[in-house]
């Protein structure tokens, strides 16, 4: 695997939680959220400074329709409920943190109708972090098989290994 790094140095030891599909965890203290990606995308939320953040893995598509361009309101509205969750929860588990940012990270099938609903996923999202005042700083696309993302909220810090 090739690591993509945004940030810093990952191998202290701490604490480690993987995250599945169409779930979110939060961590308030310094540990490492994981996940694996597969036609699907984790949305990397932290303060910039309070140790609060989460990682949300999202499917792009139902199993089987990865190549659908189209987002049908069922599956943007079902997003739209993850989303909130995790925004309320996030507010819970710290009320003080003020500074929010996010990084997006997917692995999408290398097709276009794959691309073409990541593409409006992704805009979607967008809105949805912008209207959360959440600053989206970076977004990243693989179309790698594995792909893999290891979050460290209390530094912002995200690795990507692909292959």
């Amino acid at each position: 695997m090739l690591p993509c790094e945004t940030a810093g140095d990952m191998n202290q030891p701490v604490g480690e939680q993987s995250v599945r599909a169409d779930d979110y965890l939060i961590v308030t203290q310094d540990e490492v959220l994981c996940a694996e990606l597969h036609s699907s995308l984790a949305i990397c939320c932290y303060d910039a400074v309070e140790e609060t953040g989460a990682l949300l893995h999202m499917r792009l598509a139902v199993p089987g329709r990865a190549h659908d361009p189209n987002l049908t309101d069922a599956t943007l509205s079902n997003d739209l409920a993850m989303l909130d969750r995790l925004r309320r929860s996030l507010s819970a588990a710290c009320p003080r943190a003020q500074h929010w940012q996010a990084k997006l990270i997917a692995q999408l099938q290398d097709a276009a109708g794959a691309r073409e609903r990541f593409e409006g996923l992704q805009v979607f999202l967008s809105a949805f972090l912008q209207d959360a005042s959440i600053e989206l700083i970076h977004t990243e696309a693989h179309v790698e098989p594995k792909v893999q993302v290891r979050f460290r909220p209390a530094m912002g810090q995200v690795r990507t290994l692909v292959s």
